[in-house]
């Protein structure tokens, strides 16, 4: 009957618990510890689930448990039971209750230590369970695998209970301690928590050792050493309260009442269900879920769990780029563009290469790895190509319609399963388009249609204007003339032939003539004929004086007659034509000197006359003026007659003014006079 009044008693509270994982219709416990999303987008947590009377709810499928998360519902993906063992903490709170003997004069303290005894002699050789003992002046065992360490500190206890004070520190020790850090993940928590009754203010301190509690999901047992009207007391109902916020049990101990086996408390907290679902979020910061089960009795909600998560955008990067990229013909371009175009096709199409592959990376700046969903190539902001499927960092670049010099700009963009899109940086590539100069032989093979009649027509002009030129043919009114002439017996047949011949010559041949005339080089105005050392005529055409000034010397920069030899100077001399015809020779301060009929130049310069002999340095030139006024006369002084002609011969040439002069000239002139024509000029040679 007392069993039944408790178990209905803790049944009301937990209805009466606001925010407890119980479901309000079947009573069952479902918690659900902090997450795990650190495989974002796939999210993990472990889920307790137990029925009313504590017992864990085997046989749990996936298609029973729904997640809502952020107001989305996601199914389970994965769900295994796992069997990880239990973290314990018995915390042992004394007082006088404790030392109440029976009958047999055994405490109530003893009986409950003989019983904790037998259970931790059942657990003898498993290391699967997380042992801690806890007394009130401090803690005697932590943290242990080991049953018989455990049973130690057990033994070792000597605790007066008669002059203790029960409290509720004890309790949150024992709390802080199932705390701890999990030796394996998913391990449940528990404290067994036996006490005396308590008295005074409980409510702030059951409180803050019921958050904590919940949020680390340790779950409370309580062994009150009371008689039995201890239930009824404010102190006791608030202890029931807390036991049933954290899903554990109670029970009351007078000394008469069988000691209840702890192995039936933590065989059903070594269990527990491990979840998994995936995660649409696609916004970095925090995110809450809780889980949904669907039981035969009902609906269960568990508590609600928050996680945070730092999202960004995949970024995307080109594995070496090309900077450039030529597109030429093959190697055998001459022929490739023969056919194409003998075939009557665009060579744009023969160049090459005609596509390039490019190769990506995907980085992921939040440290998550995840799917992708597609990728795409964009060139110059257009996409060129797309994947939409596997593999994504793989892209073929048409360049088929690239047929000309240009800068283009190229980026990836890609999208992730959370449909967050992140581009590359802007990655610049010319396109150079190599064209070859196209063949003569081929251009012409191939336009030989056009060229053979552009040949046949200025063939016929010419022979037509050849004809024409030579009378062989006559313009149509001259043609008429001549008819009527011939057939009129009065006409004169020779007189009227001659003047249809000067006709023909001024209608035709002046024009033709004087087209020529114009067309014609500067004409001549004096001319330097090259003679070798001993002063005879060499094999070389006359140099023509066509400009009023003439400058001689090596330098081409200086010199308009560039004149090589080692004794020119850079501007040796200047031949200037003066007013009526006059050639003045000007020496400019040159070291080998000017020369005229063997006598010095200087800057004054001396006047050059038909038939002159010219030393520009070691250079000798006989100057000769187209249309000579007037001719140096040759002079001989001799000492004494000579006796013969040999003698003469030497005195010519101790003379040199009285060389013959050569009137050579172009051969389209006329010859200059003779030395021994009647002279023109009273001027004497220079001695």
């Amino acid at each position: 009957m007392q069993i039944r009044l408790r178990g209905c008693l803790l049944l009301l509270l937990c209805l009466a618990l606001p925010g407890s994982p119980v479901n309000a219709q079947s009573g069952t416990v479902v918690r659900i510890s902090a997450p795990d999303a650190s495989a974002f987008p796939r999210v993990t947590t472990y889920l307790d689930l137990h029925d009313a009377q504590g017992e864990f709810i085997d046989n749990l499928q996936a298609s029973q448990l729904t997640v809502l998360e952020d107001e989305q519902v996601y199914p389970v993906i994965g769900l295994d039971k796992l069997h990880p063992g239990v973290q314990v903490v018995v915390a042992i709170n004394p007082g006088p209750s404790f030392a109440i003997r029976n009958a047999q004069a055994v405490s109530r303290f003893d009986i409950l230590k003989a019983a904790l005894a037998d259970w931790a002699n059942s657990r003898q050789g498993s290391t699967i369970d997380d042992w801690s003992y806890l007394i009130t002046d401090g803690t005697a065992i932590s943290h242990t695998s080991d049953p018989a360490q455990w049973l130690s500190g057990l033994a070792a206890d000597q605790t007066d209970s008669r002059a203790a004070q029960p409290s509720l520190d004890t309790l949150a020790r024992a709390v802080a301690l199932a705390s701890d850090p999990t030796n394996r993940p998913g391990m449940d928590r528990a404290v067994l928590f036996i006490t005396a009754p308590l008295e005074g203010q409980l409510d702030q301190a059951l409180k803050d050792i019921s958050d904590l509690a919940i949020q680390q999901g340790v779950h409370i047992y309580i062994w009150m050493v009371a008689s039995s009207g201890a239930m009824i007391t404010q102190s006791a109902q608030k202890l029931l309260t807390l036991v049933s916020a954290t899903g554990g049990q109670s029970f009351i101990f007078t000394g008469a009442e069988t000691v209840p086996d702890p192995e039936d408390y933590w065989e059903d907290l070594r269990y527990i269900y491990q979840i998994a679902y995936v995660s649409k979020a696609s916004s970095s910061g925090e995110h809450q879920f809780a889980v949904q089960v669907q039981l035969d009795t009902g609906t269960a909600l568990s508590n609600q769990v928050s996680y945070e998560v730092n999202l960004q955008p995949p970024q995307p990067a080109f594995v070496s780029p090309p900077l450039s990229i030529e597109r030429q013909l093959p190697k055998t371009a001459d022929k490739t563009q023969e056919i194409a175009d003998s075939q009557d096709k665009n060579t744009d199409d023969l160049f090459i290469p005609r596509d390039l592959t490019l190769q990506v990376v995907f980085d992921f700046p939040d440290g998550r790895m995840r799917d992708l969903t597609q990728s795409a190539l964009l060139v110059d902001g257009v996409v060129v190509a797309q994947n939409q499927a596997p593999p994504f960092d793989r892209f073929t670049w048409n360049l088929s319609d690239y047929t000309a010099d240009g800068l283009h700009k190229l980026q990836v963009q890609t999208t992730d399963v959370l449909g967050l899109t992140g581009s590359s940086i802007e990655v610049p590539v010319q396109i150079t388009v190599d064209r070859p100069e196209a063949d003569p032989i081929f251009t012409i093979r191939k336009n030989l249609p056009i060229i053979s009649g552009i040949i046949v027509l200025l063939s016929g002009s010419l022979l037509f204007l050849v004809l024409v030129l030579g009378g062989h043919l006559r313009p149509g009114p001259q043609r008429a003339a001549r008819s009527r002439l011939t057939k009129d017996p009065l006409t004169q047949p020779i007189h009227m032939e001659d003047e249809l011949t000067a006709h023909r010559r001024t209608g035709w041949m002046s024009r033709l003539s004087g087209r020529a005339q114009t067309q014609e080089a500067p004409r001549a105005l004096a001319f330097l004929k090259p003679i070798s050392k001993e002063d005879t005529p060499v094999d070389s055409p006359p140099i023509p004086v066509t400009s009023d000034e003439v400058r001689l010397g090596c330098d081409p920069h200086r010199a308009t007659l560039v004149l090589e030899d080692p004794s020119i100077e850079g501007l040796h001399a200047r031949l200037v034509h003066e007013a009526e015809g006059v050639f003045r020779l000007i020496d400019e301060g040159s070291i080998a000197g000017t020369w005229v009929n063997y006598t010095p130049v200087d800057r004054r310069g001396i006047t050059l006359q038909h038939g002159d002999l010219v030393h520009i340095g070691r250079l000798g030139f006989r100057f000769s003026i187209r249309e000579p006024a007037q001719v140096r006369k040759p002079v001989v002084t001799l000492a004494e007659p000579p006796e013969n002609a040999s003698d003469r011969l030497q005195a010519v040439a101790l003379n040199p003014d009285a060389l013959e002069v050569d009137g050579e000239v172009d051969g389209n002139e006329t010859e200059a006079p003779a030395m021994d024509q009647p002279e023109q000029n009273t001027e004497e040679p220079n001695p």
